[in-house]
């Protein structure tokens, strides 16, 4: 969270210095906005569901996982015109990918451990309820798109290429939009 809100701050910076306004925020049109909110309500339900109960299988939470994803790509081809979208698909999908190849399991540093040992996730992952996600091991495929890049601290996470092709995508994005730039508007 610390990580979207530092890149929106980022990205409000560049758009000002550009000589843009906010206000061009809501110039800008997005098409079906729904499906990137359904998108986080079913990754979020995963999560919960995850976390408070025992029922929940690895094929459940794979389904899970393509029901998200499937509802982002949908939300980014209907918004495909809008500039650096591309970017923000390029990332999403490479997250997709080895999340596909291993099964619906994102691969994680096993530094992450050590990092952020005490935290209620990796306790989650430890106890295996973390579905999404398992610790690299020699049975991970594309290891190297997983969540494998330190962030220090104060955003102390781990970080996949996909998620920073997709940060940058919505850094060039929402300043693009505030300079008043952006040359492609959903409409």
């Amino acid at each position: 969270m610390i990580l979207l809100i530092l890149l929106f701050v980022v990205a409000v910076g560049i758009g000002l210095i550009r000589g843009g306004r906010i206000s061009n925020l809501t110039h800008i049109k997005i098409r079906r906005p729904w499906l990137i909110f359904l998108s986080v309500l079913v990754e979020y339900a995963l999560i919960y569901l995850m976390r408070n109960t025992s029922r929940i299988t690895q094929p459940l939470a794979c389904l899970f996982l393509f029901l998200q994803y499937l509802l982002l790509f949908l939300f980014l081809w209907e918004n495909r015109m809008l500039s650096y979208i591309w970017l923000i698909g390029m990332g999403s999908f490479l997250n997709f990918l080895v999340i596909l190849v291993n099964k619906g399991s994102m691969p994680l540093s096993k530094a992450a451990m050590t990092v952020d040992a005490n935290s209620r996730n990796m306790q989650y992952l430890a106890n295996g309820k973390y579905l999404t996600y398992h610790i690299l091991n020699s049975n991970s495929k594309l290891w190297l798109l997983g969540d494998v890049i330190f962030v220090p601290p104060p955003v102390q996470s781990f970080l996949s290429i996909g998620d920073i092709i997709l940060f940058l995508g919505i850094l060039l994005l929402i300043q693009d939009i505030i300079a008043g730039n952006s040359k492609r508007k959903a409409s």
